[in-house]
């Protein structure tokens, strides 16, 4: 389960923010929102949380940022020099531009907790750090830093409680790699868990990646996977009866792609097998999201949506947030953050205050991440009604008079 998030000097984060799924006292959904975690520390986290913000504020930017923080650490040591320094992407205006950029993940895996942070530029890892905790006292595994004036890196000595052979994986970590991929993949059994969490317990899905249509045709064959699609369909009124993977045209075509159909059925005429072309987007934007949002649900993993609602109706929008919640269907430790323009999400029947966040731009235009429950909203207060007022900021400024400006 992740606790958090930190980044700083990314895309348009210019100042550290840090995102949290740590929860305040606030006893709202309790029964039903809420992940036990087992250590005193963070008791407590979120199952959701949603940012709102007007467009170019960085909301996507921070979803982004999590899938890099995934990719450096499962491909940092077969990256070449070339392909990592795509991965610095910092703020692109004063100084920042030439520093590093820097995130730190902090994760609880049956009841231990890692926080896990890197820094890196466009040439190699600067910084690099994992701290423990099992009982009360974090325990620092490794760390190593880069010194300028030596042109080397320094390490840290690794802790006791970190076993195998430290200082094979040590020299085996080049300075484009980080430590823990390196250690992991030379099969460090102490860092399995944390790896198997990034790798297999964290998704990110951005709009690029929706519409993998090759994937999901795939999972049709999977009789299970199909029932549960054709429920979830039904569920949000939209009456299908069957779905099939269309059969491959008898000529072979390098830019074929997957065809889907569903089956359709009217009372006093013959059913009609439909290709999904014919379609709307929102029952297309339903397909790619279902089988990550059930995988995430069945094994409890963390699933990251850049524009949830794009295409949805707001109630079927809910009703996937919903899902999550639902202590009959998800019990494993499921969690989603979402981005969003939908404000009817924004609303205290379906999410706690302390699971909407705020995003907007700062000092230099530079993103500022904040929690809704900085502004303090009552209980029962109508939060949605009152942001587009203005009231919590996060909003666009609208100026149309500007429009009214004769050209040069």
């Amino acid at each position: 389960m992740l606790i958090g998030f930190r980044l700083q000097n990314f895309r348009s984060f210019l100042t550290e923010q840090t995102f949290s799924y740590a929860t305040s006292a606030d006893s709202a959904h309790a029964s039903t929102h809420l992940l036990r975690t087992g250590i005193k520390s963070v008791p407590r986290l979120s199952k959701a949380a949603i940012v709102f913000g007007p467009n170019a504020s960085g909301k996507s930017n921070l979803l982004v940022a999590l899938g890099t923080c995934r990719d450096l650490i499962l491909h940092s040591s077969s990256l070449t020099p070339a392909q990592f320094a795509e991965r610095h992407t910092p703020f692109r205006f004063g100084p920042a531009a030439s520093r590093a950029t820097e995130f730190e993940l902090d994760v609880v895996l049956d009841r231990v907790r890692y926080r896990y942070s890197m820094s890196y530029d466009s040439q190699r890892i600067r910084r690099e750090l994992l701290l423990v905790h099992r009982t009360g006292k974090a325990q620092r595994w490794f760390e190593r830093r880069f010194d300028d004036s030596l042109q080397r890196d320094e390490w840290a000595p690794f802790s006791p409680n970190f076993n195998g052979p430290r200082e094979l994986w040590r020299k085996a970590t080049p300075p484009g790699a980080l430590f823990l991929t390196t250690a992991a993949r030379m099969h460090s059994a102490q860092l399995a868990p944390l790896m198997h969490w990034v790798e297999d317990g964290l998704q990110v899905l951005l709009k690029r990646d929706m519409g993998d249509l090759e994937g999901f045709a795939a999972r049709l064959h999977d009789r299970v996977f199909k029932s549960r699609l054709i429920r979830l369909l039904r569920a949000v009124d939209i009456p299908i009866d069957d779905v099939r993977a269309a059969a491959a045209g008898l000529e072979p075509q390098a830019d074929r792609h997957p065809s889907i159909e569903f089956l359709y059925s009217r009372a006093g005429w013959a059913p009609v097998w439909a290709n999904s072309v014919f379609e709307s987007a929102g029952t297309h934007r339903l397909m790619s999201l279902f089988g990550p949002l059930m995988d995430a649900i069945d094994r409890g993993k963390l699933l990251v949506i850049d524009e949830i609602d794009a295409s949805l109706h707001p109630l079927i929008a809910r009703f996937l947030i919903q899902l999550i919640n639902n202590p009959a269907l998800s019990g494993r430790g499921a969690q989603i953050l979402l981005a969003s323009h939908n404000t009817s999400l924004m609303d205290l029947d379906i999410l706690r205050r302390d699971e909407i966040w705020l995003m907007q731009r700062g000092e230099h235009g530079a993103s500022v991440l904040a929690p809704l429950l900085r502004s303090s909203p009552r209980r029962q207060e109508s939060v949605a009604k009152n942001y587009l007022k203005g009231r919590y900021a996060a909003v666009p400024v609208i100026r149309p008079t500007i429009l009214e400006d004769r050209d040069p």
